[in-house]
């Protein structure tokens, strides 16, 4: 604990999540040189995403180190310590992550992660060297768009937690170029009554709601005591809560199971693919399900939805890979300027300009799906969309950002048999 307490106290952070950091150590001439990778993985707390994290980033560095064809001179080793770095490599949660990013942009390093879906990280001028495989919370945007746009609504409504996560999650210039109207805002910062009670005197139908999992118990609750839900009423939600976070007990809630199992019948998810949905071996040259076997393998036979950051393992190992392929791709243009990435120093910008440049233009297969980011160094993917139907999630459809691409299962059921078509055409 010693060596990863005195990393927190370097950046300022209470409660970081998870940050690499890569430097290297020369080696006799003969012997590979090693790039040191330094983590910090949460394996406790609100998110302790080191659980699975951790085994999976091992694993790519592992299979990284036993390829011959990528950084051949070099080999990467994981430590719990920083040195002189020359990348940033971290998953902080979203909430506490600027702090650590701003210290990587003061030393201008290339910075990724893959737990943060924070709009406000896109932001070029404030992070200007900053990737990440996780997708941004906006991503959800466009996939709402073509659903609202399929179902021929044009006009909806928002209720959202004040959070700077869901509040820089902005429909408005999106939907308004798609000709859709948001008829009304709510927000509420912990307590949902009044905003479900405003949605519902100025007779919201199609709302979407922001905010986290907690949250989406108490605006339910507060749903069904408005009657807020049924054939009359399409709710779009977030995806990424658990499958069953409308049966937990909670005691900030006064309303039942069945109560609330009543009320969310029938709303629509959409979440961000983290693992590849097809058979494809990609730069690993392992399968998704071949990931997945072998992190259980890893695991030894942990259940999944008791481990910590199951869910982001693929963004965790596809990161790694971002950054193998992205270093491996610097060694050649580095050398034409009579570089080597053991020459890394603080004030050698045309390093870090290399490694930033590779990154920014990668483009690979991973495990969790098509690698690539976007202008703002953002990750492009797919968005999996989901309705709740009988209790249980199924799935209804895919939407491909990069391509913008719909693919529709055809299995979407509604309450009283029919979809709403128009917005005021509810009886």
């Amino acid at each position: 604990m010693a060596p990863l307490c005195r990393f927190v106290s370097r950046f300022s952070v209470t409660l970081i999540t998870l940050s690499v950091l890569l430097s290297c150590c020369c080696r006799p001439a003969l012997a590979k040189k090693k790039l040191y990778i330094g983590a910090l993985f949460p394996m406790s707390g609100g998110w302790p995403g080191g659980q699975a994290c951790l085994p999976a980033a091992q694993m790519a560095l592992q299979l990284v180190n036993e390829r011959t064809d990528i950084l051949p001179d070099y080999e990467l080793e994981l430590i719990y310590y920083d040195r002189t770095v020359l990348f940033l490599f971290f998953v902080i949660h979203t909430s506490l992550i600027k702090q650590v990013v701003m210290r990587g942009f003061e030393l201008f390093l290339p910075q990724l992660s893959y737990g943060s879906s924070s709009p406000a990280l896109s932001n070029r001028q404030r992070f200007p060297t900053f990737f990440r495989t996780h997708p941004s919370a906006t991503l959800h945007n466009p996939t709402r768009v073509q659903l609202f746009q399929k179902w021929k609504w044009t006009k909806i409504a928002t209720i959202q937690q004040t959070t700077e996560v869901f509040t820089s999650v902005s429909h408005v210039s999106r939907v308004k170029e798609a000709g859709i109207e948001i008829s009304v805002r709510q927000s509420f910062l912990t307590d949902p009554a009044v905003a479900v009670k405003n949605l519902k005197r100025q007779d919201a139908r199609i709302i979407v709601g922001l905010f986290y999992e907690t949250e989406a118990r108490k605006v339910f609750c507060e749903v069904y005591k408005e009657k807020l839900f049924g054939k009359k009423y399409v709710w779009f939600l977030i995806g990424w809560y658990a499958d069953n976070w409308f049966k937990i007990k909670d005691s900030s809630i006064n309303c039942t199971v069945e109560q609330m199992t009543e009320a969310v019948e029938g709303h629509v998810t959409t979440e961000i693919v983290m693992l590849n949905p097809e058979t494809v071996r990609g730069a690993s040259n392992l399968t998704s399900q071949e990931f997945l076997a072998k992190l259980m393998s890893k695991l030894g036979g942990k259940n999944p939805e008791e481990t910590g950051g199951f869910q982001e393992a693929p963004l965790a190992y596809d990161a790694v890979w971002a950054l193998a392929l992205a270093l491996n791709k610097t060694v050649g243009r580095l050398k034409a300027k009579g570089y080597r990435l053991e020459d890394f120093n603080y004030n050698n910008r045309d390093i870090t300009t290399e490694i930033y440049r590779a990154l920014n233009t990668s483009s690979f297969e991973g495990v969790s799906g098509h690698v690539v980011f976007d202008a703002q160094g953002s990750r492009m993917a797919w968005t999996l969309i989901e309705q709740l139907q009988g209790g249980s999630y199924k799935k209804i459809g895919y939407y491909d950002s990069t391509k913008g691409n719909l693919s529709w299962y055809g299995n979407d059921q509604w309450i009283g048999k029919t979809c709403i078509v128009h917005y005021f055409y509810i009886p």
